[in-house]
């Protein structure tokens, strides 16, 4: 009996000894984030020149999009349509905008963040800014946006006023 037991802790101690070692490589947080705004500047950028193509290529294929309506949700096919379609609309003009606050919180494996930009489309959203709150993921080295949802963040003081003129 004490032979079976002695053989098992030998058996376990062997076993425990050679599992691989996973070395954690340091995450260069500031390159990371960078990475990932200059992605973001891209989307942003493939958007407002109509750019389908580039704009997706951006995108992990499992993405899922939330549009400022509280319908509007999307995953990847439906919103390639949509996009497509809209790009292809000559009427349609992508809104210009300049990002007026950008957050970008890293995890600490390096592997995953939230981006949270903040805007105003001019001529569309002058009064209540918009917020992209955007999540990525890294594949294969390369930072792809696998959620997106955009909504209406209006200021406090406003909140009485879009209520009562709801309310009419």
């Amino acid at each position: 009996m004490k032979i079976i037991f002695y053989s098992m802790i030998a058996a376990v101690l062997m076993i425990t000894a050679c599992q691989p070692k996973t070395e954690t490589l340091p995450v260069d947080a500031v390159a990371e984030k960078d990475s990932i705004a200059k992605n973001l500047d891209m989307m942003y950028s493939a958007y407002t020149s109509k750019d389908a193509e580039a704009f997706l290529s951006l995108v992990a294929d499992d993405c899922y999009f939330c549009g400022t309506d509280s319908k509007e949700f999307w995953d990847l096919a439906a919103y390639t349509t949509i996009l497509n379609e809209m790009f292809a609309d000559t009427a349609f003009q992508a809104p210009t905008f300049t990002v007026d606050k950008r957050e970008i919180r890293l995890d600490k494996d390096g592997k995953s963040a939230i981006a949270v930009d903040q805007f105003v489309f001019a001529g569309w959203s002058d009064r209540i800014p918009l917020r992209n709150v955007t999540h990525h993921v890294k594949v294969d080295n390369k930072w792809l946006c696998n959620f997106s949802s955009m909504s209406f963040v209006p200021n406090n003081e406003d909140l009485s006023t879009i209520f009562k003129s709801l309310s009419e």
